[in-house]
């Protein structure tokens, strides 16, 4: 039977068997929103069943084949090639009738049996959102149903929502993690609730990239295509007191990243990338520096913090309260955001020398207010880093301890100018070091190239210490999300 997996890419079957902007320095804002529902009893589905749920898997074939209807092959098909045999799989799947509008989905899973690979070429299927509805029987690679056409031949295509590799193991089920397309569907976000699904080969052009899996035809049940979903419903959040909100969790989870304009390594600006990412490491609060606000090729004409805001309340199925500060006098530029899952207390931002800024918010945690900050300072002037440090210093420990301040320092530790902090306040990275839970998918726990520049600096003294710390593998296939990689530091609030 088939086996899913639990976190490998592939398993093997046997066929055999059945199947908000702040203007200027210390102006103070108060979150309004209400809190949002945290996850109760959970229900598992699967969604297989060719035409009940599973309504619609083909593949569309460009150049000479643009007009053919593959809608009745037992097989699925993907390649990179030649206009006349390239091939992508379009699949919609009835999420609309069989999951509760609003759930709020833990786990998305869609698995394809391989069914057959022309090389043993290892190629990188990318899922997007279909933006427009299409009909098995209909859909080709030029029309989305009878006499009604693609914007753009080949699909309609949206936000990309993660790439699986595949490689030449016939008979095995890979896995497509579909959780966040799948959270938008059933919100409502795409209008019809349908989970509506396209896979891409965007790699390079190669005779041997075919790819070929078993369709929802294929006469073995156990080898159709399957999503399979996990979701829960609206419960009491871990908030209860009054209009501020607390938390009697005990540890808190905060998420420093420079997300550099959220342009990842393959020059994309994609902010969806950099919610998935986000929302990927669970964090109870997110200090994010280089967001854009009505400025620079990646947002022009919007704030990029309100927008990536808006994702992820979109992808948790959360309430999320955001505090910013921006440079240039507020009017544009880019500054420091930060998120949080929990209601602030209080929060307010100030700027600093250069068009540089702080945001800042309180929280409690455990009966205990926590003061968290984010900022930036200079990279290309030296000079200015001390002065803009020294700024940051006095106005942060205006605050009450116990405080956690964020930020790109763009500093290594041992100089000067990480001295600043380093003498009045403590390094998380080094405080996991030394009882052995710091951990980094690279080794050395650098965060932009090989320095590490990125920091979360805890109080010395006090109820909040550093349970662990790690720098995490946000890459998408090859290409990272961002110039910097994110730093990641639970703290128990005692």
């Amino acid at each position: 039977m088939l086996r899913v997996p639990t976190s490998s890419s592939s398993v093997s079957v046997n066929p055999n068997c059945a199947a908000r902007f702040i203007p200027r320095a210390c102006v103070v804002l108060v979150a309004t929103c209400g809190f949002a529902a945290a996850v109760s009893a959970q229900t598992t589905v699967t969604l297989s069943t060719p035409g009940s749920q599973v309504n619609a898997d083909v593949t569309i074939q460009g150049g000479g084949y643009a007009s053919a209807d593959f809608s009745t092959s037992p097989v699925l098909a993907t390649k990179a090639s030649s206009p006349s045999y390239t091939r992508r799989i379009l699949l919609k799947i009835d999420t609309q009738n069989t999951i509760p509008a609003n759930a709020v989905i833990q786990s998305a899973q869609l698995y394809l049996v391989l069914k057959n690979a022309e090389s043993t070429e290892r190629r990188g299927l990318t899922a997007f959102n279909v933006t427009k509805p299409f009909e098995a029987g209909q859909a080709t690679w030029f029309n989305r149903k009878d006499g009604l056409l693609w914007a753009s031949a080949g699909g309609d295509l949206g936000s990309s929502f993660g790439t699986t590799y595949v490689d030449a193991a016939e008979g095995s089920a890979y896995k497509f993690n579909l959780t966040a397309l799948v959270q938008r569907a059933v919100n409502g976000d795409f209008g019809s609730r349908y989970t509506r699904v396209a896979l891409v080969d965007r790699g390079a052009q190669s005779d041997g990239s075919y790819k070929e899996f078993y369709s929802s035809r294929a006469s073995n049940a156990a080898l159709r295509p399957r999503l399979v979903i996990t979701y829960g419903t609206a419960a009491a959040p871990p908030v209860v007191s009054g209009s501020t909100g607390t938390t009697s969790a005990t540890t808190l989870r905060v998420m420093q990243w420079n997300v550099h304009k959220t342009k990842g390594s393959d020059g994309r600006c994609d902010p969806d990338r950099i919610a998935n990412a986000i929302v990927a490491q669970h964090p109870d609060v997110v200090s994010l520096n280089e967001v854009n606000f009505f400025s620079g090729e990646c947002a022009w004409t919007f704030d990029m913090g309100a927008r990536l805001e808006s994702l992820v309340e979109q992808k948790t199925g959360m309430t999320w309260y955001r505090q910013n500060v921006n440079g240039l006098g507020g009017t544009s530029g880019y500054g420091n955001v930060l998120l949080s899952r929990y209601k602030p207390s209080s929060s307010s931002a100030t700027l600093i020398s250069y068009d540089r800024g702080i945001a800042h918010i309180a929280i409690v945690v455990n009966g205990r207010t926590v003061n968290l900050f984010s900022t930036h300072v200079e990279y290309a002037n030296s000079s200015w880093r001390p002065i803009q440090i020294a700024q940051v210093v006095r106005w942060v420990t205006s605050f009450a301890e116990p405080r956690i301040v964020m930020g790109d320092f763009n500093t290594s530790p041992g100089t000067t100018d990480y001295n600043l902090m380093s003498s009045w306040i403590r390094d998380s990275w080094v405080a996991a070091q030394s009882t052995g839970t710091a951990t980094s998918y690279n080794g050395t726990g650098a965060t932009h190239g090989s320095s590490r520049f990125d920091y979360a600096f805890i109080s010395k003294l006090g109820p909040v210490t550093v349970h662990s710390a790690k720098v995490p593998d946000t890459r998408v296939g090859s290409v990272s999300p961002s110039d910097h990689d994110p730093l990641v530091v639970v703290f128990d609030v005692k």
